[in-house]
This record gives C-alpha cells, structure tokens and sequence, in this order.
C-alpha cells in the first residue's frame, strides 16, 4: 500500500502545472504591489478580462498577472470563477466611454446595476434583435442582466493606424488616474496600451518598457510622423504620447491639466527624450 502511494505521489508531481484563471467582476480594480491598500497602486483590470491565479492569502487577497504579464495583487472578492464566461462565445464589448448595466429593462424607475468602462465585456444570452433596445445579457456572476444594444460593439475590427489617430480623441478630457487603464481614468501609458490595442498590439505596461518593444524602431525628433509614440523624461522616461502631427501630441498627463490632451512639443514642461515608430513590417503584416 505504501509503495503504491509513493508511486502515486511521484506520478502527480510529475504532471503538468495547472495555471488557474479567474473573471474580475468589478468595472474597475486596482492591482497593487503589495497585498494591501495602502500601498502603491502598479495597473488596473477591467470588468469581463481574465487574469491567471498566481497565489491567495488568508486574508482576502489574490497575486494576479494580467495578459499583458504585469503581476501584481488584488483583492480576492473582486475575481469570480466563471469557465464559461472564459470561453468568449457570445462576447461583446462596450464601445462606449461608458456603459449602465440593469436589473430590468426601465432607466427610470432603477437606477443602474454597474457602470462598466469602454471594453469592458459582457456575455449575450440569446440572438440580438437589431430593432431591439435592450439586449439581455449574462454577467460574470452568471445573474442576468440588460444593457442597451447601442452601448456594445457588434461589428468589431481592428483599426487602421489613421483611424486610431482619430479614435485618440475620442477620450479627451476623461481624468488622469496614476496606474489607470480605463475611461474611469488612464495613466500615460495606460491610455497608450489602449490605443495600440485597437491595432491588435499588446505593449508592455509601463512606458519604459513600450520604448524597449521589439514592435519599434528609434526616430529622431526631426524625423516624427503621425502615429509614432514620443517619450518624455530627463535622466529617464517618465511620460509617452502619441504624436499626431504639426507638432502636437495626445497624452494622459497632469502639466497643465490631469486630464488626456492634446499638447505642443514646442511647451518647455515637456522634455523630449526618445520616439519610437512601429516597424514597417509590423505594421505590413498587421
């Protein structure tokens, strides 16, 4: 009997890790450096995406890792068990700054259940009705749900990097929000991870990191063109935008105002320090 246990115990630990992943089901959580609240916040997750399982505490805390490999701690309430919701059938994403989420097809009488941020994603239940309003929806908690048809993307596409130069302005005036990633609020780099997105690229979390990206090549002040991301910074980078020509650039910063803008390379607050433009054959290719 003894013999056969070791065997087994050897055959488990043999087999394979399995990496878990769980649902966050709030609109908006942060993830934290350490396992507490009053510590610095790193990034942030968005209601419906999937973050793999890394470690759980005793006391209600969870080390995640986000699809872009950033790892950091949230807390464990905010995560829900949901496979099927996982397996993105019947996905659909906000496409709205914001979207309100109902208990019953009224925004009269009930006030919204969730206010969830742009890309932010929900599960159909059944065939949507284009002449229909409402469109009844499954949420990560698996409870049901409505949300109105206009507030989901149902035809979605990755975009041109001319219509990403476009879509950018789409977030004017939303809030800086340190180590933001939604339209609740973005970081610098945080709203340049969005952008690059639309385009089917994921990009490092930090801005350091984004300059470092394989996706690039270096370019010179003199030699800018729309689309490629300019970084700021003295002895290192501490701030990107995106440059959209004559001189002008759209970023999440706080000069000025902390809010995403449109500013001028010619202002003294912002010192330039290194551009990055997507390789040709990236960019071919996508």
């Amino acid at each position: 009997m003894f013999r056969w246990l070791i065997i087994l115990i050897s055959f488990a630990l043999s087999l394979p890790v399995q990496i878990k992943s769980e649902i966050i089901n709030k609109p908006v959580v942060n993830i934290y450096i350490h396992p507490e609240e009053a510590t610095e916040v790193d990034s942030q997750a968005i209601y419906g995406s999937s973050v793999l399982l890394i470690k759980k505490t005793a006391d209600g805390w969870t080390k995640i890792q986000t699809a872009d490999g950033l790892c950091g701690w949230i807390k464990s309430s905010e995560l829900t068990s949901n496979s099927a919701f996982e397996a993105k059938v019947n996905l659909r994403s906000v496409k709205n700054l914001f979207a309100h989420i109902y208990r019953v097809t009224d925004i009269i009488s009930f006030p919204p259940l969730l206010t969830i941020p742009y890309g932010a994603q929900v599960k159909l239940i059944k065939a949507v009705d284009p002449q229909e309003r409402w469109v009844a929806i499954e949420l990560v908690s698996k409870e049901k749900a409505w949300i109105q048809r206009e507030d989901l993307d149902f035809a979605p596409k990755l975009k041109t990097l001319e219509e990403t130069l476009a879509f950018s302005k789409k977030f004017l005036g939303l809030p800086y929000t340190w180590g933001g990633v939604s339209t609740f609020g973005f970081d610098c780099s945080g709203f340049i991870q969005m952008l690059f997105k639309e385009m089917g690229f994921l990009l490092p979390r930090n801005a350091q990191d984004q300059a470092q990206s394989p996706l690039f090549i270096p370019v010179a002040k003199k030699e800018l063109q729309p689309g490629d991301l300019i970084f700021f910074g003295t002895a290192k980078i501490t701030h990107v935008g995106l440059y959209l020509g004559n001189d002008q650039f759209i970023h999440s910063g706080v000069k000025d105002l902390p809010i995403i803008m449109v500013s001028t390379l010619q202002s003294s607050k912002y010192e330039f320090y290194a551009a990055r433009r997507l390789k040709p054959a990236v960019l071919n290719k996508h």
